[in-house]
């Protein structure tokens, strides 16, 4: 029989991961478990976690998608197209014993992923060559570890081991299925070596290719619960800290950095949230990154580059919380001063509000304020530090200036002041690319940037596309015609057509002939302005208040309902069915979907949009680091 590959360390995995569970009933202590924060070590690498599996589904339900997947005249569409899906993963069914309901019922409590730090690199860079390996002790190094021709070569060019993979899976009473799972993929990978060890009340497993060091998998299960490690050594000391036994340094729940970030991504009256991440970039790359001479240089450019400030991102979602129907946080954590890259960062408080002429027709829109002349700065000094003084000028703008007849710094850099606006909306007849998007520069002299700088730029590019000067109402565009400019308007493409005006301080880029007249007819008085729509003033009525009347740098709003109904007009179309129907051809999602859609029709489209409400958001600058925040409303 043939040596298992790593399709079988996967199935292994999911033995341990899904299925240990069954192996044996621990007896419950009085003691709370440790949560996924109090198991894992202080410098974890990165982190993923569900807090619990059935307040999450539960909060789903409530949320408007699940209030719209449980409308009775969408929910017969919706079963069939999960009823398909399960159908068309018969063969996961075959492989493991249960089909694809029966797996995702199996988590029902506390659900997380680690990217742990392997300390143990240097220690096995220091044992001599050729000295022996802990023969019978599992997660020792093998004769041969099967990736490179020569195992005492290998040792020191690849570095130290490689973080190790854990997971922590509460998975309650759901046993039976378990125990289908433990059946099926411990046969799969009965070639591996398979080791019992006991720890204190644990019974820790113990999975090894002896032929191939980095195949092991470990894992041991007490209270309903299975702590799982890539790192078959690395399970011993999570199985102490489990049990209260660990000497070896606080957890990632005591790590300043984890909690800091942790308790800005809360909800808006302290609910924790259901999903949260952290990650820590930097020691990623330090522990991937093999140790040689060639690396180290590279390494030694991060302080250099100003990288070494990124202290951490984070994040969280909040489902159905009070007054919302969900909120999230993006952190990013930044050291004080910043610099090198990081200086380029310089987003600046600003008025926020939509330009007079932004339609309410919108589905998108979005705006930031933006320290472009610092901005500017950090560049030049990045690039004149390793291409030598003055460098930028000489190497980019010169030959920039010299072939445009233009002097960048003067006519471009410096007239701009610094907010960038973009909004979205969906040409017709609806197609794939119907999105079609809107962008302005707010410039310090918009008529000398008219008169003097586009005309030049133009002139450029009417060597290569036709160019023309069309009036839309007031405003007078020129129009880059690319691709087809007699496209049928059954084409399933959309061409582009960039439209080029000036309206108030501000250069107008468009991508569609549709979008600046909608722009026009807005600057004219002819339709309202997104500033006077309910929808965007109950999302910036929600940011003032988080905000506390402060100025952030940058807002977005968005129109759920606008961008799905794009793809129920191209689930309807049935030119787009056929095409579906040939994706379908071996994509068991695309074949669903497809078999869904024949069996049942469509509802209108006011039994979707009566569940969706307007999303929001917000950047601001913080003296730890930068903070995203969106949300979305509820709708009664």
């Amino acid at each position: 029989m043939k040596r298992p590959k790593f399709v079988v360390l996967a199935c292994l995995t999911l033995v341990c991961g899904w299925g240990g569970l069954a192996a044996m009933a621990q007896t419950q202590p009085e003691a709370p478990r440790l949560t996924a924060p109090q198991l894992f070590p202080e410098k974890t690498l990165a982190y993923l976690r569900i807090d619990d599996v059935r307040e999450l589904k539960a909060a789903l339900g409530e949320s408007s998608m699940g209030k719209l997947g449980n409308d009775p005249q969408l929910k017969p569409l919706l079963s069939e197209f999960y009823g398909s899906i399960v159908n068309a993963t018969a063969e996961m069914q075959d492989a493991i014993g249960l089909n694809l309901d029966e797996l995702l019922s199996i988590p029902s409590g506390e659900l997380a992923f680690a990217l742990l730090p392997n300390d143990r690199g240097q220690a096995e860079e220091a044992q001599p060559r050729g000295s022996a390996d802990r023969g019978g002790e599992l997660g020792g190094r093998g004769a041969d570890d099967g990736d490179e021709p020569d195992g005492g070569e290998r040792q020191n060019s690849r570095g130290p081991s490689q973080p190790a993979i854990a997971l922590l899976l509460d998975a309650g009473q759901e046993i039976a299925g378990v125990q289908v799972i433990l059946g099926r993929m411990h046969e799969a990978a009965r070639n591996l070596v398979h080791e019992e060890k006991n720890v204190g009340r644990l019974t820790l497993h113990r999975y090894q290719n002896p032929d191939r060091r980095r195949q092991q998998f470990a894992y041991f299960i007490d209270q309903g619960v299975i702590v799982a490690c890539s790192d078959a050594d690395y399970v011993e000391r999570l199985a102490a800290r489990w049990l209260g036994e660990a000497a070896d340094g606080p957890s990632l729940a005591d790590n300043r950095k984890f909690t800091a970030l942790m308790a800005r991504c809360v909800g808006t009256t302290g609910e924790r949230p259901q999903l949260s991440f952290y990650v820590d970039p930097l020691e990623i790359v330090r522990q991937f990154v093999p140790r040689n001479a060639a690396t180290s240089v590279g390494l030694a450019m991060i302080p250099a580059l100003g990288l070494d400030g990124i202290e951490a991102v984070g994040g969280s979602a909040i489902i159905a919380p009070p007054d919302f129907d969900s909120i999230s946080h993006l952190h990013v954590s930044l050291s004080s001063p910043r610099r090198g890259i990081l200086s380029l960062l310089r987003p600046k408080s600003g008025s926020t509000s939509p330009e007079p002429w932004i339609p309410d027709s919108v589905a998108a829109y979005s705006t930031i304020n933006w320290d472009l002349a610092s901005t500017l700065q950090g560049i030049e000094r990045l690039y004149n530090q390793f291409y030598g003084e003055e460098a930028l000028d000489k190497n980019v703008f010169d030959r920039f200036n010299q072939r445009f007849e233009l002097d960048v710094r003067r006519d471009i850099l410096e007239n701009l002041e610094g907010r960038i606006t973009m909004c979205q909306g969906f040409v017709r007849p609806v197609r794939i690319n119907s999105g079609s998007n809107v962008y302005a520069i707010r410039l310090r002299n918009p008529e000398y940037v008219k008169n003097n700088v586009l005309p030049k730029l133009l002139r450029q590019v009417e060597e290569r596309l036709p160019v023309t000067v069309e009036g839309f109402g007031k405003l007078t565009a020129h129009v880059i015609q690319i691709g087809n400019a007699d496209q049928s308007p059954d084409a399933p493409i959309r061409q582009p057509e960039i439209c080029i005006s000036f309206l108030d301080d501000y250069l107008v880029v468009s991508d569609s002939r549709y979008m600046m007249r909608q722009v026009a007819d807005c600057a004219a008085g002819v339709t309202p302005p997104l500033h006077q729509s309910l929808d965007y003033q109950l999302i910036s009525d929600r940011i003032a208040a988080q905000l506390q009347d402060k100025e952030c740098s940058g807002i977005t709003f968005g129109r759920p309902e606008e961008s799905l109904q794009l793809f129920y007009e191209l689930a309807r179309d049935g030119k787009n069915r056929e095409r579906l129907k040939q994706l379908a051809e071996g994509n068991p999602f695309f074949a669903a979907l497809s078999s869904a859609l024949d069996k049942h029709e469509l509802p209108p489209f006011s039994v979707i949009s009566k569940y969706l409400a307007p999303s929001g958001g917000f950047l601001v600058e913080e003296e730890t680091g930068l903070h995203y925040m969106s949300f979305s409303l509820r709708r009664e």
